[in-house]
């Protein structure tokens, strides 16, 4: 087995920190529980992917033996991501895991969002577990905001909050860097908790960058919550729905404000900006539509 197991690797963050291991040359496996999942992260680069069902500890102990390290990624909106997580947690106390590290949520402590409530719960688990563990807490990721930018011909931007709320957008790669980070150094970073926060702008100053990156004219409306175009993830269950557009509504009244300062320290840099997230997107297919 390998020395670093990664759980929850076919999503955006995972799939992300899966290609830096690789670049990495790093001795990991990633854990998936179907089909699809597994075939993703083979396209991906993934050499070794173990099956394993998160309902099913007694997978998790076999998948997770021999691990020093596991990173754990929760489902997006998925209602019992809680119970999956602390049975990942339980599973790496049994198979000897030396340390645990949890991909949470800036600000779980948030009553309003149920889905950052259920995070703080792992949390909690965790850090009464017998293991040496790590917690990242990112921010909303530029590339989610970026793929809302789905524009019709008038130019416009349509997104379901106040366009001036103030965001701490975080690039999903810096978030991987720094996981990879503590997969490779986890004995510097046991007991610790980081906010993972970029810059804090507003969406309206985002679609501006983008304009100009592109050199095209883009103009951001509002439009009501009802109206909202939900994430895939979002629409498996109505309570899916409900968590989504919470997390919309709390953007629009209080924004989601985090500091960059331990994201920098962890990097040795400037965090990556939007607008540079924005820029690389574009150079990206430029570059794939010119091949």
């Amino acid at each position: 087995m390998s020395e670093i197991v990664v759980v929850g690797g076919s999503g955006w963050a995972g799939t992300e920190l899966v290609r830096r291991l690789i670049a990495e040359r790093a001795d990991f496996s990633v854990v998936s529980h179907s089909d699809s999942g597994a075939a993703h992260l083979r396209a991906t680069g993934a050499r070794s992917v173990v099956r394993a069902n998160l309902e099913d500890s007694s997978t998790l102990i076999e998948a997770f033996n021999g691990a020093r390290v596991v990173y754990a990624i929760p489902p997006t909106l998925h209602q019992r991501e809680d119970e999956l997580i602390i049975n990942a947690i339980r599973a790496a106390e049994s198979s000897g895991v030396e340390h645990f590290t949890y991909h949470s949520v800036m600000h779980p402590n948030t009553p309003f969002l149920r889905n950052h409530v259920r995070k703080s719960r792992v949390e909690s688990v965790l850090q009464s577990s017998r293991l040496s563990w790590t917690i990242v807490q990112p921010s909303v990721y530029s590339q989610v905001i970026l793929a809302m930018f789905a524009t019709h011909p008038a130019g416009r931007v349509v997104v379901p909050f106040d366009a001036d709320s103030e965001l701490a957008m975080v690039d999903l790669g810096d978030c991987a860097e720094v996981g990879v980070k503590i997969l490779t150094e986890s004995r510097e970073h046991s007991y610790a908790t980081y906010e993972l926060a970029g810059p804090v702008v507003s969406l309206r100053h985002c679609v501006a960058e983008v304009a100009t990156a592109r050199r095209i004219d883009l103009t951001v409306e509002k439009v009501p919550i009802s109206d909202a175009v939900l994430p895939p993830a979002a629409r498996t269950s109505a309570q899916s729905a409900a968590d989504m557009i919470s997390t919309f509504a709390h953007y629009d009244q209080h924004g989601f404000r985090g500091n960059s300062f331990i994201l920098a320290q962890l990097l040795g840099r400037s965090p990556t900006t939007f607008a540079e997230v924005a820029e690389r997107r574009l150079r990206d297919t430029t570059a794939s539509i010119a091949d």
